[in-house]
């Protein structure tokens, strides 16, 4: 009985086709997550990756001008990767198309490519690369907006949690330019070597550090947090006692903005079709957790207040609330 149990994903991965596919019912499983995962990921990454190129992003190339440095970020790696780390079993599954999750080379080195292609198709006949742009620059639209309404200081120290290579904290420099104090934390240590190389190569002021959001352990405090396209890589209760220890590390009237998918839009917007939805699910193991989740009551729990949910594009939202 098992055996048959574990095998009808199998099968029906040869029968159906990818886009009829229900991926909630593996959701909770990660078992069955897996097999379908194993089975149909790389059809989904493929299919991204074709549909960037055919958007005008050069994938390949992207990916290559950070391969042929490969000696320069090992060096990186050395001295950013943090070997006491005990990465929380979540981190450790597949996910977004790669065997280790994110602790690989290659899911850095696709990284820009990746990130430029988020957007695509947010607007049509609108240029991925110039929809990518407006949605950052929205997102310190909003934040400043935000800090104007409520009367609060004008950050003094900035942190950006789930930096992935920096391009996200990149735009937190250009647009909080006061700001002299301007940090990115992220669980991979691949990640964060080339977050750290972009900004010896460009001269960003940004420190990058390996570390986990669950566990920041920084001796200083925060005039701003902001968790870009984190959590819904996290279960629920991953997601709670991130927002706590981030809390813990949150100046007085110091605000957390968490950027990220609005589970209505990612469900029902119609620029999401069914076989992008399908590919986008079988590469995220806890995205059904995530539609289930209020992020505004999750943060409120952490001990914020005022917690506002504003809407960013036209998946995504931005939810700011202040200690």
């Amino acid at each position: 009985m098992y055996i048959i149990y574990y095998l009808l994903p199998l099968c029906a991965s040869f029968i159906l086709k990818p886009k009829i596919i229900n991926t909630k019912i593996y959701s909770n499983n990660p078992t069955l997550w897996n097999v379908l995962s194993n089975n149909f990921k790389d059809t989904a990454r493929n299919w991204f990756i074709k549909r960037a190129e055919n958007k005008g992003i050069d994938w390949n190339n992207i990916k290559f001008k950070y391969e042929k440095d490969n000696s320069t970020l090992i060096e990186i790696y050395n001295n950013i990767n943090n070997n006491s780390i005990l990465y929380p079993e979540y981190y450790t599954r597949p996910f977004h198309g790669y065997d280790e999750g994110n602790l690989n080379w290659m899911a850095a080195y696709e990284g820009e490519a990746a990130t430029l292609s988020m957007a695509v198709n947010y607007w049509k006949n609108v240029d991925p690369i110039i929809t990518e742009k407006w949605l950052r620059y929205n997102v310190s639209y909003n934040i400043q907006n935000y800090i104007k309404k409520n009367q609060i200081d004008y950050p003094k120290s900035i942190l950006d949690v789930g930096c992935s290579i920096g391009i996200s904290t990149e735009y937190l420099y250009y647009t909080f330019p006061e700001c002299k104090n301007i940090n990115g934390i992220d669980l991979s240590p691949y990640f964060i070597s080339i977050a750290t190389y972009r900004a010896n190569k460009y001269s960003y002021p940004i420190n990058y550090y390996h570390k986990k959001a669950e566990e920041p352990y920084f001796k200083k405090k925060f005039d701003l947090i902001v968790c870009n396209f984190l959590l819904h890589e996290v279960p629920k209760e991953d997601t709670e006692n991130i927002l706590k220890s981030l809390y813990k590390i949150l100046n007085n009237n110091g605000i957390i903005a968490v950027v990220d998918l609005d589970p209505k839009n990612i469900k029902d917007n119609l620029i999401v079709n069914n076989f992008r939805k399908w590919a986008f699910e079988v590469t995220e193991p806890h995205i059904y957790e995530y539609y289930n989740s209020n992020m505004t009551l999750l943060m409120e729990s952490s001990g914020l207040k005022n917690v506002n949910k504003i809407s960013n594009d036209p998946i995504n939202s931005i939810w700011i609330g202040y200690k």
